[in-house]
């Protein structure tokens, strides 16, 4: 059987003492099990997280929608009386909205109209210049 015979510059054998010196210097210097609660340089605050009940807020505010791409968006809304809708044209193509017997001056691009639903009941909307777009609906309820 043939001898291997491996000769090591003494370069070599240096830096893999250094390399194991590091290695073990760094081992000893972790502390896994360290304890939060003797430890002088940690404070432990203990929280009690109490849940809060969830209860829906049925109150009038504005909420929007975006006129873009010959879409209004949302389609549909379901509100509470009272709540103003906000129509905003993102398109630059300009729009008259049609709600409620009531109609919008045109609006242009970055233009925008209000109209508050102080009635229950199921409101279409549509774009009176654009008769071939999509009509929405805002559905109010007390």
């Amino acid at each position: 059987m043939p001898t291997i015979i491996i000769v090591m510059d003494k370069r070599y054998i240096l830096i893999l003492s250094i390399l194991t010196l590091l290695i073990v210097a760094i081992s000893g210097c972790i502390d896994d099990n360290v304890d939060p609660v003797t430890s002088a340089n940690q404070t432990i605050i203990n929280t009690t997280v109490t849940p809060t009940p969830v209860f829906p807020v049925r109150e009038p505010l504005t909420v929007y929608v975006e006129i873009k791409g010959s879409m209004f968006n949302p389609l549909e809304l379901k509100i509470v009386n009272g709540t103003t809708v906000k129509w905003t044209n993102a398109d630059s193509v300009s729009y008259i909205v049609d709600v409620d017997d009531v109609q919008s001056p045109v609006l242009n691009k970055r233009n925008s109209w209000n109209h508050t639903f102080n009635k229950t009941g199921i409101f279409e909307y549509n774009s009176s210049n654009h008769p071939a777009m999509p009509h929405g609906r805002i559905i109010v309820e007390k």
